[in-house]
């Protein structure tokens, strides 16, 4: 629950961002590489092994794949602000991870 542990970025579409569901015991998707020139790569902020936690104010950790996925490809917004855990799934899943309130909250503040 430490907030130097979470990465925040708005990225424009095409954001050259390729993810990868975790591990079914943990669910939810991680960045897997980043397109070289891609609007990710070019803003610097995310890496690959960053976990996705929060598109916009909707929370997505957790999700399937193609549930966490359509949460991005639904945004009509022109850039999309996107929140991510610097960590493996097992850190942020696993039973030392942010409570769901605390979560919540730095989701809704930020």
């Amino acid at each position: 629950m430490n907030e130097s542990s979470y990465v925040i970025t708005n990225l424009s579409k095409p954001m050259g961002v390729v993810f990868e569901e975790n591990d079914e015991e943990f669910g939810g998707i991680f960045v897997l590489s980043l397109s070289e020139n891609g609007a990710a790569e070019k803003d610097g902020k995310i890496k690959p092994g960053d976990q996705l936690i929060a598109v916009g104010s909707t929370k997505v950790s957790g999700l399937p794949f193609d549930d966490a996925l359509g949460v991005i490809v639904d945004s009509n917004d022109a850039s999309t602000k996107m929140t991510f855990f610097r960590g493996t799934e097992s850190q942020f899943y696993g039973p030392t991870g942010a409570s769901k309130d605390w979560l919540e909250e730095f989701i809704a503040k930020e």
